[in-house]
């Protein structure tokens, strides 16, 4: 009886969340609120996805919004108003708040950061004193993702060649703060969150985050736990937020992608190409200032995922020509096939 009812509270969930409008794939295609909500459903079945939520975006708008699956092993129904961690999506926010402040004339991208903010950390490198920030941002700045052993290095010449460091954006933030006074989820809220209504995201935990939070999924299995609450803020993990929020600034970036001038455009030109051992060589994929930039065959896509401990993944991608895209959050361990299918999905409809 207990299953039956769970099944009950899931069927509600999926049939009241959903709100739709012209769904439209890049190769034009229409697709239902139908066709949708059962390829969601398959996903959340086969992938065994505790939690999901996402909105897809055709010409500036939501045209379809889902949230589904349990938030917590209390099998609290996930909402419209469930809260997930962005995890590395929140680097091309803090990335295009880094933008303004270089707008602004706060900093600059080309100076070597230890100018304006020595870190002791790595002081013990010569190399780093070559680190700037568009080097952060494009990932050259021969930091590891992490450290070891509490121990920063320096693995290969800044600005030489791609690798991903969420070291990199840590240390950017302080740079940030030192010259402005401020935290970065000040920044963020004064040049993201606050215009860009994302009023009930948030670089830190607080009580809001602490009532919408779905639970993530512990050790890759059926065991729902969340990570720490973060108490202060990383611009390179610590954004909790929903999709539809975020597709907020997805849209604001597919407006900007049209024109000249604006910070996304900025963001979005190629800065380093990118070959790591593991990839397709058939994919032309290179890195921009926080925001990844793919050739396809259907135009160039913008994208960049996260991925938290305890399975809290997401990834938001959108193509500039037929301007459709997607966000997406989940509490569920394998990322790389559902963004696998997704795409596929948007882009041909089945």
């Amino acid at each position: 009886m207990k299953n039956f009812n769970i099944c009950i509270i899931c069927m509600f969930a999926f049939a009241c969340q959903n709100i739709s409008a012209q769904i439209k794939t890049v190769k034009g295609k229409d697709v239902s609120s139908k066709e949708m909500d059962a390829f969601i459903k398959k996903q959340m079945d086969s992938l065994q996805i505790s939690a999901l939520s996402v909105a897809v975006i055709k010409d500036n708008k939501i045209v379809y919004s889902k949230s589904t699956g349990m938030m917590n092993a209390q099998q609290e129904p996930v909402d419209k108003n469930t809260l997930f961690e962005a995890a590395s999506m929140t680097k091309p926010i803090f990335a295009y708040t880094v933008l303004q402040l270089v707008k602004e004339g706060v900093l600059n991208l080309d100076t070597p950061l230890y100018q304006y903010y020595p870190y002791p950390d790595i002081a013990y490198d010569d190399r780093y004193k070559l680190i700037t920030a568009k080097m952060v941002l494009d990932h050259t700045t021969g930091f590891p993702n992490w450290r070891e052993n509490n121990k920063l290095t320096i693995n290969f010449t800044p600005g030489t060649k791609f690798g991903y460091s969420g070291e990199g954006y840590e240390y950017l933030g302080l740079v940030v703060e030192h010259l402005t006074g401020k935290k970065v989820n000040e920044l963020v809220e004064k040049y993201v969150l606050k215009p860009m209504s994302m009023k009930n995201s948030s670089l830190v935990y607080n009580d809001y985050v602490k009532q919408h939070l779905a639970d993530g999924v512990k050790d890759n299995n059926s065991e729902r736990a969340r990570n720490e609450p973060y108490l202060k803020p990383h611009p390179s993990y610590s954004l909790y937020t929903e999709p539809k929020q975020y597709a907020q600034f997805v849209i604001e970036s597919l407006k900007e992608s049209y024109i000249p001038g604006s910070i996304f455009q900025a963001m979005a030109v190629p800065q380093v190409e990118i070959h790591e051992e593991d990839m397709d060589p058939n994919l032309k994929i290179s890195m921009g200032l926080g925001v990844y930039v793919e050739q396809t065959p259907y135009g160039l896509k913008y994208s960049h995922g996260g991925s938290n401990g305890n399975c809290y993944n997401s990834l938001f991608q959108f193509y500039k020509d037929s301007k459709v895209g997607f966000v997406y959050f989940i509490a569920g361990c394998k990322q790389g096939e559902l963004a696998k299918r997704l795409d596929q999905f948007m882009v041909i409809g089945k």
